[in-house]
């Protein structure tokens, strides 16, 4: 049969805790190795306070992993108010400690959880005893017992059914139908030591027996061929199996309802203000229309011409209109009148070239040309108020 590493670790700290109490039965002590460190009953009920939402933790496999790896996933999974105080105290080994009550029933009685497929162990913790002899009782997981008859569908019937999976913790004689079937769903403590269960029997007089099945919502690796919850079938012995030796398997797994489709609202509909409707609009975005009902088949509507729907109506200028421009002259006539008359009509060359840009200059130069053109007219002034002046004399 499949070997099992076991959920606790006593036997081996108190293997270790006796080969100490043999070493010192040999050892004279002396007497300042044996004061005492004294705690009152004030610090104890102090200390008993904050230990109280304390857990203990063990990933049930004999593989090494980082202890940082395994904070950082479990932390992630757990999302917890307030981060846990994590810390290793053994092999695969953890003691947790929460800040509040919620924290504590989400690890504890939550789950059942996995870190990298195996089996996460935990259990309240006191805090008084070591960690290496404390005995884990199993792994809580949710199952289902399906096809049970209404007529028998009762508390103490199902709680003796249930008992036959593992220690009952729970039961819901109607839970939501997140999975597909007729069940009732119950959450057990299994022993790691025992197979897991493929069905419950349930005789009644005068109907005989009837098997009913169990399911289960979420199992970490077992292995499919003893039905243990310790490593997958492939790690089991040399790990090639037939399909016959395979008596565990998927099968065993609930299997969860499709989700039914989510429909859009309807938009509103109502009087109102604004992009709302109003109480006679129509609901939601009108139909396309087809190339039938929108004509679009007529040859007459789709000739391409000014009046075609689908190209908009250019303007239309006829040739003598082209290329003319008005000129206005306000010469006088015979008459003596100023008024603006039409004389006649030049023609431009659509060809005719435009004249070209004035050269660039740079804006220092203007400022010299400028500040040039200035001084000469000052000058020339100048001169010309002097020649004035002598000839008034």
């Amino acid at each position: 049969m499949a070997s099992s590493s076991g959920y606790g670790s006593g036997g081996a700290a108190k293997s270790s805790q006796k080969e100490i109490d043999d070493l010192l039965a040999h050892l004279d002590l002396r007497e300042d190795e044996l004061e005492d460190v004294v705690i009152g009953a004030e610090e104890v009920k102090e200390l008993q306070k904050e230990s109280r939402w304390l857990a203990i933790a063990k990933v049930h496999t004999s593989r090494s992993f980082s202890s940082d790896a395994f904070f950082g996933k479990m932390k992630a999974i757990w999302n917890l108010s307030r981060d846990p105080i994590c810390r290793e105290a053994g092999e695969n080994l953890f003691v947790i400690q929460m800040h509040c009550l919620g924290d504590w029933k989400k690890i504890v009685h939550q789950g059942p959880w996995t870190f990298r497929g195996w089996a996460v162990l935990i259990e309240d913790y006191d805090g008084k005893e070591d960690p290496e002899q404390f005995v884990f009782g199993g792994l809580y997981v949710w199952a289902q017992i399906h096809g049970i008859p209404e007529r028998y569908r009762k508390p103490w019937v199902v709680d003796d059914l249930a008992r036959r999976v593992g220690k009952t913790m729970e039961v819901q004689m109607s839970p939501k139908l997140f999975y597909e079937g007729n069940y009732v769903r119950i959450r057990v403590l299994i022993e790691l030591n025992s197979p897991l269960k493929h069905v419950v029997s349930l005789n009644i007089d005068g109907e005989g027996k009837k098997r009913l099945y169990v399911k289960y919502d979420k199992v970490p690796f077992f292995c499919k061929h003893y039905g243990l919850i310790v490593h997958n079938h492939e790690e089991c012995g040399d790990g090639v199996w037939g399909a016959k030796d395979l008596q565990y398997g998927d099968f065993m797994f609930a299997i969860r309802r499709a989700t039914p489709p989510v429909l859009e609202p309807r938009p509103f509909a109502g009087r109102g203000r604004g992009s709302w409707p109003g109480r006679g609009a129509p609901q939601g975005i009108p139909p396309k229309r087809s190339s039938q009902e929108a004509a679009l088949d007529d040859e007459g509507d789709l000739k391409d011409d000014a009046a075609s729907p689908i190209k908009p109506a250019a303007s239309v200028e006829s040739d003598d209109d082209v290329g003319y421009k008005r000129n206005l002259d306000f010469s006088d006539d015979n008459s003596g009148s100023t008024a603006p008359t039409t004389t006649h009509m030049e023609t431009v060359d659509p060809d005719a070239v435009p004249p070209p840009p004035p050269p660039y200059t740079d804006p220092r130069d203007r400022s010299k040309l400028r500040k040039t053109s200035n001084t000469t007219t000052e000058v020339a002034t100048s001169t010309a108020s002097f020649e004035e002046d002598r000839r008034a004399q």
